[in-house]
């Protein structure tokens, strides 16, 4: 069988792991490359990776990509760009992204209904994935399966996050400001929102109508001045957060996407970290199923892309539109296995 000819769009920290993940996949082959930043244009997509030359060329003509009528498009950037979003899915490409709420309303439900007339239009499909949220409470939901009932079903990240190198992303988050900063709420709030449309995918899953989506967080603040080597935090400043993102009904919480996300570990509170995902059923029986590193840690940048990429082959078989709300098989690793 021919391969799915791929477009991956951007080579940050993500989309170099989904390139390193495609290179050599049985079923994709990568046929061309968005470089946001100038300097990347003209270079090799391998070497961009970190790999050996694919002999694939970077390029900022979103018109050459999509004259390539890629079958599906690996879409990583930072930030999205809406305007791309739509000429991807109208040209008849479907997209994989690792930005969540592109399958939901966080951005606004202007964009969602942009998104899917556009896919509708094209006759293209999108599905966000990633880990968390996106995987890990997939398997949740899947461990929900042993249950005669189910009384609460909940999904911890807890990491040390300083080897992912990413201070624009942690600065947004609001790490390195003052924890009586007024704004710093809604920071973390923001950075959140993707998993209330997680909430709301395993709301529709579970078959269970919410009444809201409540928020709650909390700050660990630097014991010590910390130079992590790719950004500092001065002692007093932010280093890390607890919280919980809630989808309740009757005024119970019923599905919890929680988190403790930490930058190095002196800091006050010092909350334990899992090195990985906790999902929890409570209910007849309660189940636990832990995801742990067998290294010393998890590749973050990996295990975002990959969900993604291995929902390609289910993406480009599914109906037009947004695919999030358990429209595909579940996603697995198939054709990974190495004799």
């Amino acid at each position: 069988m021919s391969r799915l000819r791929v477009v991956q769009w951007t080579t940050g920290r993500t989309g170099s792991a989904a390139v390193r993940g495609m290179a050599g996949h049985p079923a994709l082959e990568i046929v061309g490359c968005y470089a946001h930043s100038p300097e990347k244009v003209g270079q090799d997509v391998g070497t961009l990776a970190g790999l050996s030359p694919i002999g694939v060329t970077a390029t900022d003509d979103v018109d050459a990509l999509l004259a390539l009528r890629p079958d599906c498009v690996a879409y990583m950037p930072f930030r999205p760009d809406f305007d791309h979003v739509v000429r991807i899915l109208e040209s008849g490409a479907n997209i994989v992204t690792t930005m969540y709420m592109l399958a939901g309303d966080g951005y606004g439900e202007n964009v969602r209904d942009r998104v899917e007339d556009a896919a509708r239009r094209g006759n293209s499909s999108l599905y966000a994935g990633g880990v968390y949220p996106g995987h890990a409470p997939m398997v949740a939901l899947a461990a929900s399966a042993m249950c005669t009932r189910v009384d609460r079903i909940s999904v911890l990240e807890s990491l040390d996050m300083s080897g992912y190198r990413n201070e624009r992303m942690f600065r947004a988050m609001g790490i390195g400001r003052d924890p009586g900063d007024p704004a710093v709420p809604a920071m973390i709030e923001a950075n959140c929102g993707s998993f209330k449309d997680q909430i709301r995918v395993m709301a529709h899953a579970l078959s269970v109508d919410l009444d809201e989506i409540g928020f709650t967080a909390e700050f660990g603040a630097a014991d010590r001045d910390t130079d992590f080597g790719f950004m500092s935090v001065r002692k007093g400043q932010i280093a890390g957060f607890k919280g919980t993102v809630a989808g309740i009904r009757a005024g119970r919480s019923l599905i919890e996407c929680q988190f403790v996300w930490k930058l190095g570990h002196d800091m006050t509170p010092n909350w334990p970290v899992q090195d990985g995902y906790v999902l929890t059923i409570e209910g007849e029986p309660g189940v636990q199923v832990r995801l742990q590193p067998l290294g010393p840690h998890f590749d973050g940048a990996a295990t975002t892309a990959m969900p993604a990429v291995n929902a390609i082959e289910q993406v480009v078989a599914a109906p037009a539109g947004i695919v999030n709300r358990m429209e595909l098989p579940f996603v697995r690793g198939a054709g990974l296995l190495t004799p």
